[in-house]
């Protein structure tokens, strides 16, 4: 019996796939308790080939489709699960032996359509084995497990829901083709039909890729411009996507080639803490703007 599928969008992550993969190759629930499908968008760099030969203890398939963004692929892979519990992580996501399981009894326990949002560690450094010093959580609020929380937290990393709410609702809206917001959007689109998402804290993974400030600040320009289709579709959310006067008057009034806007980039790079972390903050809000407006 499959109790749960686990899907991962892939694309050009060979090399963390592998590690990813092999992660369930030791959950505390049997291989033939569930499956592990891979749909991956048409990589270039040698995934496809190692899809086919890989050979895990668990149940395991891959589907090929065009790159047409990571909502497209997880739906696919949702559409091809056998299971009703679907755990939706990704290639970049080492999980912990009970992450499977822990996502299982969740919904076994609840007895109600319901989402969960597990525990994701980021990294600052890549270590293998692990090395918990170089870990903190993803969501910095320390929450209670099975805390209710806001849709804000539908997160793909580390999610697990019932396939039959996630069809009802047609999955994931594949116009979101850019970075960010499609799963918070679905979130968006769950918590109006009432169904809960809580915090799964037993359920951890740990997110093997490290992402620089420099470039952090730089994919909030397409952070930005996903959020521009979200606020099209639910404009009732525009103070939640930052497109509050403010905000957008601020951005205006800061042009890249201005004097305030360099000193705020001295102050990114200073190495005094809270004058960086100011210039790390304005940055990526600035750019983030700039992808929402321009």
């Amino acid at each position: 019996m499959t109790k749960a599928s686990v899907i991962i969008g892939s694309y050009n992550q060979k090399n963390v796939l592998n590690k990813v993969l092999d992660s369930f190759n030791d959950q505390a629930i049997p291989g033939t308790d569930f499956e592990v499908i891979v749909a991956d968008s048409t990589s270039n760099d040698g995934t496809q080939e190692f899809l086919k030969s890989y050979k895990p203890k668990y149940k395991f398939k891959y589907i090929i489709l065009e790159n047409k963004g990571k909502a497209a692929a997880r739906n696919a892979g949702v559409w091809a699960a056998s299971s009703d519990i679907i755990i939706i992580t990704d290639s970049d996501m080492v999980a912990e032996k009970n992450f499977v399981e822990a996502h299982v009894n969740a919904h076994k326990k609840i007895g109600r359509p319901a989402c969960f949002e597990g525990l994701t560690y980021n990294m600052s450094k890549l270590t293998w084995p692990i090395d918990p010093m170089v870990l903190s959580p993803y969501i910095k609020r320390d929450y209670k497990n099975l805390a209710k929380l806001g849709y804000w937290f539908l997160l793909t990393g580390n999610l697990s829901f019932p396939k039959s709410i996630f069809v009802t609702e047609n999955g994931f809206d594949e116009k979101f083709t850019g970075y960010g917001w499609e799963d918070i959007e679905l979130g968006y689109r769950f918590s109006k039909k009432k169904i809960p998402i809580f915090y799964l804290k037993d359920a951890i993974n740990y997110h093997y890729h490290v992402v620089s400030d420099d470039g952090v600040i730089e994919r909030n320009v397409f952070k930005g411009e996903s959020a521009k289709y979200f606020l099209e579709k639910h404009p009732e959310l525009k103070w939640f996507l930052g497109a509050n006067p403010l905000s957008i008057l601020t951005y205006k009034m800061i042009k890249k080639n201005s004097v305030i806007y360099k000193l705020i980039e001295k102050c990114y790079s200073s190495k005094i803490n809270f004058l960086n972390n100011f210039g790390l903050w304005f940055l990526n809000e600035h750019h983030y703007l700039q992808g929402l407006i321009d």
